[in-house]
């Protein structure tokens, strides 16, 4: 079974589970102009107008021009495949009378991942309604499409930790690389390098991938690197870096030491650092159980921190990983106003995300970010913790 079929099956619940009578995807010539939702979806893009209807009574339906309606056939992801030849609107309105919904859910959300319906195929679906005399609710379809994505099938999670076992070998292998004297740039162009010689694929954005701090000299967060700021004895340097494997994506962070001459391990400073980071996001993972509110790990991990005497950080502690690094739908955050509506949901079973403390010490940045899976009874981590900062000798 292709993993869209998996998860075809997995939307059939949820719509019954939110109480929806037909949830709408739709789309013309999505190589130009995508859903985020259809690959996980469909295996093909879409070329003639094509939707695809799941109702909350177990049927799934595929609506697709003549041109690609074998094409749609052989992937096997629906039950039903229905085919129109010189008018979608004639089709499309015979299964609105089949289904004869009351409340159909569209792809039109603040969420970008739940975002994918354009205005002006929203203005034609109205049209129809109109004409076939709809008179129910339509609604968001955000909170099916944030539990579609959020909740991984075997497959999927077996891919993700594929992407995550070849991101780790790769960092690890930049404890060779790593020098003094050897700039952004180059640390950057050896891990890519690695990707491309692996044939895998960016995570995210590949100018910036991965994201290289260099001690307090470059600049942080979502930049490229700079060919201008180079390694120095004494410098911590930290690797923000995702790559993508058979469509699925990793994001982990891990700290590199560059010593001092004569030193022989990473100075107490750093190592406690570490050791006390980690405290945090464990308090943090212990707190990733379903049902709870996203918010409340990254409270907890916060409460650790300030009492630890280290500073807060200036992000959410987790966002969920899959077919993107950062996949929409809930994330672990503060109640802040940039992340209201997106914090307070409850978490659930099969959701992965990174657990990520990143703070500034004397010598730069120590960035610890791992992959972590909510499972029924408890949480674990996908990556291998990073128990020591790597230390880089000549």
């Amino acid at each position: 079974m292709v993993l869209q079929r998996g998860k075809v099956v997995q939307a059939m619940d949820i719509v019954k589970e939110e109480n929806i009578d037909l949830w709408i995807t739709i789309g013309k010539e999505t190589v130009m102009n995508s859903d985020p939702v259809i690959p996980l979806l469909s295996t093909t893009e879409f070329g003639s107008l094509t939707a695809i209807l799941i109702t909350n009574n177990s049927r799934n339906i595929a609506l697709t021009g003549h041109l690609d309606f074998d094409g749609m056939k052989e992937t096997k992801c629906f039950d039903e495949v229905r085919m129109y030849d010189k008018g979608f609107k004639d089709e499309f309105l015979k299964l609105l009378n089949e289904i004869k919904p009351k409340v159909i859910a569209l792809n039109f959300s603040e969420d970008v991942a739940s975002d994918g319906l354009s205005h002006g195929l929203y203005l034609r679906l109205t049209n129809y309604f109109e004409e076939f005399g709809f008179t129910g609710q339509i609604i968001s379809s955000e909170k099916v499409i944030g539990k579609l994505r959020g909740r991984k099938t075997s497959e999927e999670l077996k891919r993700i930790k594929k992407a995550t076992k070849a991101t780790e070998m790769i960092l690890k292998e930049c404890v060779g690389f790593i020098r003094e004297g050897v700039s952004e740039l180059d640390i950057f162009n050896f891990c890519q390098s690695r990707i491309e010689e692996l044939g895998y694929g960016y995570a995210w954005e590949k100018n910036h991938n991965p994201g290289v701090m260099v001690g307090h000299k470059g600049a942080s967060g979502h930049v490229g690197p700079s060919s201008e700021v180079f390694v120095e004895k004494g410098d911590l340097v930290t690797l923000d870096f995702g790559i993508k494997v058979d469509e699925y994506s990793s994001d982990i962070q891990r700290v590199y030491y560059i010593p001092n001459d004569g030193e022989t391990s990473v100075p107490e400073e750093f190592t406690k650092g570490l050791k006390n980071m980690h405290e945090a996001i464990d308090a943090g993972i212990a707190k990733m159980r379903p049902g709870l509110s996203a918010y409340v790990p990254d409270s907890e991990a916060r409460r650790v921190l300030k009492e630890k005497g280290l500073p807060e950080f200036n992000f959410g502690f987790g966002h969920q990983v899959g077919r993107e690094a950062h996949d929409g739908g809930v994330m672990m955050g503060p109640l802040w106003e940039r992340y209201l509506g997106i914090v307070e949901a409850p978490l659930e079973v099969g959701m992965v995300f990174t657990v990520d403390i990143n703070i500034p010490f004397s010598k730069g940045k120590i960035g610890q970010e791992d992959m972590a899976y909510i499972g029924e009874f408890e949480t674990v981590l996908l990556s291998n913790r990073q128990n020591e900062i790597y230390f880089c000798k000549d």
